[in-house]
């Protein structure tokens, strides 16, 4: 354990049980520092569960000009999940989108991007995706991440199904597919084939007046046909917006998925919320 680094034991509760460790660390003072090619720099830190990624991009600063020499890439190829400190920065995407993101903003921006800082201000970012722990690391061979073709075949999917893509689900699945939704609300239950699965899908759509995405968050696999994604699901239904995380497992047969075990993390919150 660095210096600066606490872990506490765990402790009696009062009310029974015991409590969780706590872990505590400082980006600054603990974390590992990236120095850009010539303005700014990077800060990763974590603790216990969370690793967090501290960008300190300065006036003048440029992707493709401080980070593209150490990445070795012609684009950011690193997906962004964070937030704002201060500052602005501006960001094109390699398939042409472009915006800007300042003070208080949140962000999930996608692999395949160029960005700048605006104005005199240094911009300050806080970055918790997964990706951001290679942010700036410097060039490295492939992974079996990314040679893995399923995770690949499941962020098709997701980016499917928060489109609205039939054509490109149905393509996905096998046709005896079948996906295990727990619970206890009317959408709980095993959907057998593609027609039940894409039915549970519009049922999905319309309790939540066509507002439910599944954001994906990471994606892990075996190589072989199995892969978990984790996702955060997000829709309002009678005036009220849920927030709430889960994860689906995956088993491929080829191209094609064949089984889907849905997973919560507040089961009893999603039966609630689908009441």
């Amino acid at each position: 354990m660095s210096a600066g680094r606490v872990r506490r034991p765990a402790q009696a509760h009062p009310g029974g049980g015991r409590m969780g460790q706590v872990y505590t660390s400082n980006i600054e003072r603990d974390g590992e520092h990236r120095a850009f090619k010539a303005r700014g720099r990077a800060a990763l830190g974590h603790a216990g569960g969370v690793a967090v990624l501290k960008g300190t991009f300065e006036p003048g600063w440029r992707w493709s000009t401080d980070v593209a020499p150490i990445a070795g890439t012609e684009s950011c190829l690193v997906r962004h999940l964070g937030y704002v400190v201060s500052g602005r920065m501006h960001i094109t995407c390699d398939d042409g989108t472009e915006f800007d993101v300042g003070p208080d903003d949140m962000f999930d921006i996608p692999a395949g991007h160029d960005a700048y800082v605006i104005g005199d201000e240094a911009c300050v970012m806080v970055d918790v995706s997964p990706d951001a722990t290679r942010y700036a690391k410097g060039k490295t061979t492939a992974t079996a991440q990314s040679e893995d073709r399923y995770l690949a075949l499941v962020r098709k999917g997701y980016a499917a199904f928060n489109a609205g893509d039939i054509e490109t689900l149905v393509q996905l699945m096998s046709h005896d597919v079948i996906q295990h939704v727990p619970g206890t609300s009317a959408l709980a239950g095993d959907y057998k084939g593609i027609e039940a699965v894409l039915g549970y899908y519009a049922k999905l759509s319309e309790v939540t007046d066509g507002t439910a995405r599944a954001h994906l968050i990471d994606v892990h696999g075996d190589g072989h046909g199995h892969v978990v994604a984790y996702h955060q699901i997000t829709a309002t239904r009678n005036g009220v917006t849920r927030v709430a995380r889960g994860s689906i497992l995956f088993t491929f047969l080829g191209d094609k998925v064949t089984d889907m075990l849905d997973l919560a993390g507040d089961l009893a919150g999603d039966d609630a919320f689908l009441a």
